[in-house]
């Protein structure tokens, strides 16, 4: 989309756009560093919620990458402001793994196997056929689901969050998926208004996939990016971005958010 607004933030996704296999693209964490010293702030967005965003923080910092907590959002810190303004009340059970569900603990809920009040599809690399069971029956007992992103696949071909509740509405047909955190929904957009103070038209999301990250900035009202880092351009579809980026060293000159008058 185009905008008249100054760009205040950039949105970064991570794998694919930044680094590759926790290998950094050349110029990505001198982008950061240049951020650092800029008049724009920056935030790295993932779907990823099988670890907290704080564990993201620490594994980013390892790589090289310069940031503090607050660059860091997750679809999991998206669940738990969606959940709260859904009113879900403090009873969910979470299938995810067992970090993620220690850190969800934290935030005020609890975990109930039996009867919650709601069921948070995560992605659960620790899945098992008995916690499987377990959510297979909540489901059919109609218990409320929702989820902290869409994926289906994490690259390079674990099963993710979306393909679980794929598999729950084959198990009860006509189920509901009655809300999704992570991108290319809202809630990650309504927690980065809240944390940094800014509007959507003064974000700008630079990413790879056209799926999550360019139908994030679409659907919310920002600016995108996409970046290929030497990838064939992939079908757009209805998500355009506002430029495309052939790689993300390139954000250090040409494609510089305030050379290109934003």
């Amino acid at each position: 989309m185009s905008s008249n607004a100054k760009a205040k933030l950039m949105l970064f996704d991570l794998d694919g756009t930044l680094y590759l296999d926790g290998v950094p693209y050349p110029g990505a964490i001198e982008l950061i560093e240049r951020l650092r010293k800029s008049d724009l702030e920056y935030c790295f967005v993932t779907n990823n919620s099988s670890i907290p965003s704080v564990d993201y923080c620490e594994k980013l910092r390892r790589i090289g990458f310069p940031l503090e907590p607050r660059n860091v959002l997750s679809s999991g810190d998206a669940a738990v402001l969606m959940l709260r303004t859904l009113g879900v009340k403090d009873n969910v059970y979470v299938l995810g793994t067992n970090r993620f569900r220690g850190w969800f603990e934290g935030q005020g809920f609890q975990q109930d196997e039996k009867n919650p009040d709601a069921m948070l599809i995560a992605f659960d690399k620790e899945l098992s056929y008995a916690k499987l069971t377990n959510a297979t029956r909540l489901v059919l007992k109609g218990v409320p689901v929702y989820a902290t992103h869409p994926d289906v696949v994490c690259p390079p071909g674990l099963p993710d969050a979306g393909m679980l509740l794929a598999f729950f509405q084959a198990a009860r047909p006509g189920v509901v998926i009655q809300a999704i955190a992570g991108k290319p929904h809202k809630w990650m957009c309504r927690v980065l208004e809240q944390r940094f103070g800014v509007r959507p038209e003064e974000m700008v999301m630079v990413g790879d996939r056209v799926g999550t990250d360019l139908a994030f900035a679409c659907n919310n009202g920002m600016r995108s990016m996409l970046v290929r880092n030497g990838e064939p351009m992939p079908p757009l579809g209805n998500y355009v971005p506002s430029v495309v980026v052939p790689r993300i060293n390139q954000m250090l000159d040409e494609f510089w958010p305030r050379n290109l008058g934003w």
